[in-house]
């Protein structure tokens, strides 16, 4: 079979002879369709895009530099701190369920129950009036 094939026995053992897959020749009257000029003149804007980017932020440097920066200085940081907002409560526990547990299990003050929850001091007495066990 081997030699009907024109194969040695090792090809043969193998399976067949070991041919790389060839791509398909695009023919020499090849013209790229709409997607592939759209795709690639997009390529290209980018590709000048980002060479006019490098060449104004090199110039920028080199300007820079000629007024006295130094190469390790490092940009300044801003003046005004960091402020970190929170939006929601401790756990996005809703207000009223939050000063509830407060009032359980914390010996805290209503005002300062009313100052952690943004309830009105009112509205936490009136909790913990009702969560009262009554009088047997």
């Amino acid at each position: 079979m081997a030699a009907k094939h024109n194969m040695s026995l090792e090809e043969a053992a193998e399976g067949g002879p070991r041919e790389e897959p060839k791509q398909k020749a695009r023919p020499a009257s090849y013209s790229m369709s709409a997607t592939e000029r759209v795709f690639a003149n997009s390529l290209h804007l980018m590709d000048s895009h980002l060479e006019q980017e490098k060449a104004r932020h090199e110039a920028a440097l080199k300007a820079a530099y000629e007024r006295g920066l130094a190469k390790d200085d490092k940009p300044q940081k801003s003046l005004a701190s960091p402020v970190k907002v929170r939006n929601k409560k401790p756990r996005g526990m809703p207000p009223k369920i939050h000063a509830a547990v407060l009032l359980r299990e914390t010996e805290l003050t209503i005002r300062e129950i009313a100052s952690i929850t943004g309830l009105d001091v009112y509205k936490i007495t009136a909790m913990k009036l009702k969560n009262r066990k009554p009088a047997a």
